[in-house]
């Protein structure tokens, strides 16, 4: 089987596909894919300040926007001019919210400055001699104690191995606190 290579993606001009998986993510993603997702990983208490990391059209940040009730922020990034353009538009009417397009490496964070980072089916997206770069550079934006939600696709046609995932977060200081595989996914929480 030919192995994935992402370097070959054009995040600023998706593809048709893409564009329709977006789309579909906002008519229901929330509801049937985000929302039960983030209640598996324990939810929010709606104060913390959350990275929403490749966010894509912002589906998933708006789902986090809608939990922080209690004086939360939430902070989208994503390289795509055109999903960051999305989801601006999607987090309108959360003032708590906002998008920023870079990559994580070059945005100047202030270190320690969120309590909780989402990743979904975003690492194995980058090219793989980036990915530790990456996520030593979200380990460094998370306060101590702080965690980081990680849900990866294993499939070697477009995916990447659950023990590169454990790899890379290991090498970046953070510490599993659980993971399960389930299928062709693997879902963690690691915490620094």
């Amino acid at each position: 089987m030919k192995q994935f290579d992402p370097s070959v993606i054009d995040f600023d001009n998706p593809s048709a596909l893409f564009r329709f998986e977006d789309w579909v993510k906002g008519l229901i993603g929330g509801r049937l894919y985000y929302d039960p997702y983030f209640e598996t990983r324990g939810g929010f208490r709606g104060d913390e300040e959350v990275l929403d990391f490749g966010c894509g059209g912002g589906v998933s940040t708006c789902c986090i926007a809608a939990k922080l009730t209690q004086g939360g922020r939430v902070t989208g990034v994503d390289i795509s001019s055109y999903f960051t353009a999305k989801a601006q538009k999607r987090l309108e009417d959360y003032s708590y919210a906002r998008v920023l397009r870079g990559e994580i490496t070059d945005l100047a964070l202030p270190q320690q400055s969120f309590d909780l980072i989402s990743i979904i089916h975003v690492i194995h997206d980058i090219v793989k001699e980036k990915r530790a770069e990456t996520v030593q550079a979200l380990a460094g934006v998370l306060r101590p104690q702080g965690r980081l939600w990680i849900w990866e696709p294993t499939p070697q046609s477009h995916g990447m191995p659950a023990e590169e995932v454990r790899r890379i977060m290991a090498e970046a200081g953070l510490r599993e606190v659980s993971t399960e595989t389930e299928g062709s996914s693997f879902k963690g929480i690691f915490e620094k």
